[in-house]
């Protein structure tokens, strides 16, 4: 084999000819390199071209792969036959064209030979290729592949790095934000108490050399092993009622059985990736399309800090040791956000060229990728670029290489000759930029690849044996094997206008797939002046294919719980009917049924308080609405008038009581006196009575005090009642009312075609 990687041929884009054999030197990519491109452009053609020469040159590739178009690297075909692509063919877009599934594999292998040929490729070659490599299926979180046990167990990271405290320090904050992202807690270093918390635990246990297991992480969020963080106590900084927040949900992601498949597979283990145990170089996969966003970016967090680890454990080198490749990095090394993969992918674009590591990046936009990286790349591949913006964004480096050349085109003339498949290319180690046709790839790119379609691309038995493609066509969940045995049609989804999605859930279980009109929606209630929290419901309509849309909402719907939905049908089923009108209206008639009824089916009968004028809200209990009634807060602020009204009035009543003691002893008093005064009655020495006046004086103001204290006494027992009104809320008050939403009030989240069994 010529040397170096042979990824095309130069183009001449006035003549729209090709020239000499374009090849790259493999070295050249331990400086990094980027493949911009919008859609069609060719850019997955030529990164697959790329990673096959690679291989071919015995360099083993890590590919990260959110979109599933990677794992056609395994559809290498040695002999190029119709029956090696028959598996594989769209037998949908073959009915378009006219094709019996059988014809368009006729076509692909036709197609494949053809174009091989013309770029000087023989079967020999293509076979060759495919018995020197190795393809290594990864799946996170799944068992259709190889699964990857991320979860179970948080190693400490090298020794190499644990020396260097900054690359230290991001390791921690890549584990933990991307381990609280699948928890969806935001990871704040400095305002959240959960990303302190977590990062002082793992980093406690990984300076004493532990690894952590999940398992253990969540008992020490329960009972630390630490009693300060910072100058504080820890119960301080973080009580231990809301620690315990944070281990629920930890344990939730721990016990979830759709979580099951993380705690299983192999370990995240850099070495065994690049090399089958045979020797051959690898291309290690990591498929994550199957996989939500927060859980990509933790799966790529995790290993692109493991690659960091292996990266610092190798001897210095000028030669490829290893080609990782990151298809679409859209999301994960954005100009300003933080995710927890754009830490580490900036250590690797500055540190692995001297360790012999080349980062290869894929985007459609330039302008999604953090400036210093660009910066960090020595190799650019640029294809059709959508805006203006994003040829702006790489116009200053493409001129810069042309003002240190001899070449006579400026940079508009050599962008102007982009088109499919057409590249320009960018190499500090040559003398200039050139025109690159790419050539035919050696692997079927015959688009993503699905997660249930992966089964028998795997080899999950460790021995590094060459897979062999056995999954059946596009629009199939199984994975039949190949010949000898004759694959049986199973039957497939009907195909759905666009924006309608079919999706699947499995109740029941059994074999038949009944149509649902599957509705996510958010709703609230108004009820006099106040309205319920809004929130959101998943349902789905059993769908009659002799009714219209407005009737099917007429039905009585299944509550739905979405996490249980799938995207990929499920193999061995059969598909009830749809009605006509979604084939003839699409999603028009469904969504107008929406508008129009949607609100009718959420009506429901809601407690109502007409004393506060408050409505309970949906499925809360008698004793709950009767809770909440009593500690709002104009409740409390009115509990606490009445209380420092009450406490007034008894500050008044023991000041009056205190009022009528002292008359009744002055009463008593007067009295006594009276008498004395007039003891000479008796005996005749005194003719007149006095005194009397003054007892009967002493009398009424005794009087007057009892009735101030009765009257004040009363007052407070008024009071009372009216505080016992209010922290005692009657029940029997409650009033029943049959709501419904406005139409305004209800907000359609999404709509599909959901396939239950």
């Amino acid at each position: 084999m010529a040397d170096g990687l042979y990824l095309g041929k130069v183009f001449d884009s006035k003549t729209e000819g090709l020239g000499d054999e374009f090849r790259l030197r493999a070295s050249d990519l331990t400086t990094h390199g980027i493949v911009i491109g919008m859609t069609g452009s060719g850019k997955t053609g030529l990164s697959v071209c790329l990673i096959e020469e690679a291989l071919r040159d015995g360099v083993p590739v890590i590919v990260i792969d959110p979109k599933g178009d990677m794992a056609n690297l395994a559809l290498a075909f040695p002999n190029l036959q119709p029956a090696e692509f028959r598996p594989w063919v769209d037998e949908d877009a073959a009915a378009r064209e006219g094709k019996t599934p059988d014809q368009a594999a006729e076509a692909a292998a036709a197609t494949w030979s053809k174009g091989l040929a013309d770029w000087g490729i023989t079967a020999g070659d293509v076979a060759a290729y495919a018995a020197s490599r190795d393809i290594h299926i990864i799946t996170p979180g799944s068992t259709a592949g190889v699964p990857l046990n991320l979860i179970e167990s948080l190693d400490p990271p090298s020794a190499e790095v644990m020396a260097d405290e900054e690359e230290f320090r991001d390791q921690i904050d890549g584990v933990v934000t991307a381990l609280l992202g699948l928890i969806s807690i935001k990871a704040d270093p400095i305002e959240s108490r959960e990303y302190i918390l977590l990062a002082t635990l793992i980093d406690h246990a990984w300076r004493q050399k532990h690894a952590l297991t999940l398992e253990a992480l969540i008992g020490q969020v329960a009972t630390p092993p630490i009693d300060k963080v910072g100058a504080l106590p820890l119960d301080v900084v973080y009580p231990p009622s809301d620690r315990n927040k944070l281990m629920l949900s930890l344990n939730n992601l721990l016990a979830s059985p759709l979580m099951a498949a993380w705690r299983q597979g192999e370990p995240a283990d850099v070495d065994s990736w690049l090399r089958a145990p045979d020797g051959r170089p690898r291309a290690t996969i990591v498929y994550t399309s199957h996989l939500d966003e927060d859980q990509r970016v933790f799966v790529t967090a995790l290993i692109l800090n493991k690659i960091v680890s292996w990266v610092r454990r190798q001897p210095g080198s000028s030669e490829l040791r290893a080609l990782l490749y990151m298809d679409e990095i859209f999301g994960y090394f954005p100009p300003t956000a933080n995710p927890p993969t754009k830490k580490p992918l900036l250590t690797l674009l500055k540190q692995a060229r001297a360790y012999g590591l080349g980062v290869l990046l894929s985007t459609q936009n330039p302008v999604d990728l953090d400036y210093r990286g660009l910066g960090n790349m020595g190799f650019w591949a640029i294809g059709r670029l959508q805006t203006t913006q994003d040829q702006a964004r790489i116009r200053t480096g493409i001129e810069s290489a042309l003002a240190d050349s001899d070449f006579a085109s400026s940079f508009d003339d050599l962008i102007a000759g982009v088109q499919k498949r057409v590249f320009l290319i960018h190499d500090i180690h040559r003398k200039q930029p050139e025109l690159v046709h790419s050539r035919f790839a050696m692997s079927y790119l015959r688009g993503p690849i699905t997660r249930d379609e992966l089964e028998g691309l795997v080899d999950k038995s460790g021995s590094g044996a060459p897979a062999t493609p056995v999954v059946a066509s596009t629009q199939t969940a199984s994975a039949p094997t190949v010949a000898p045995t004759p694959i049986a049609a199973i039957s497939t989804p009907p195909p759905l206008p666009a924006p309608l999605r079919a999706r699947f859930l499995n109740q029941h279980g059994g074999n038949l797939a009944r149509p649902h009109l599957y509705v996510k929606a958010a709703v609230r209630y108004k009820v006099g002046r106040s309205a319920t929290p809004e929130q959101t419901h998943s349902i789905a309509f059993p769908i009659d294919p002799g009714v219209g849309p407005a009737e099917v909402l007429a039905s009585t719907p299944l509550q739905v719980d979405e996490g249980q939905i799938g995207d990929a049908p499920p193999p061995g089923l059969t598909y009830g009917d749809l009605p006509s009108y979604v084939a003839v209206d699409g999603a028009k008639a469904i969504d107008r049924a929406l508008r129009e009824r949607l609100d009718d089916c959420f009506a429901i009968d809601l407690m109502y308080d007409p004393v506060t004028k408050t409505a309970a809200e949906p499925g809360e209990s008698v004793d709950a609405f009767a809770y909440r009634l009593q500690h709002t807060p104009a409740a409390e602020a009115k509990r606490r008038a009445l209380q420092t009204k009450i406490d007034t009035k008894r500050a008044s009543v023991s000041d009056r009581k205190s009022e009528v003691s002292a008359r009744g002893m002055e009463k008593w008093a007067s009295l006594g006196t009276s008498i004395l005064a007039n003891i000479g009655l008796l005996s005749g020495k005194k003719k007149t009575v006095t005194g009397v006046g003054g007892v009967l004086s002493k009398q009424r103001m005794e009087s007057t005090a009892r009735n101030r204290v009765e009257r004040l006494e009363d007052e407070v027992a008024t009071l009372e009642e009216e505080l016992a009104r209010i922290s005692d809320i009657d029940a029997t008050r409650f009033e029943t009312r049959s709501l419904k939403p406005a139409k305004t009030d209800v907000a359609i989240i999404r709509y599909d075609i959901l396939w239950v069994t």
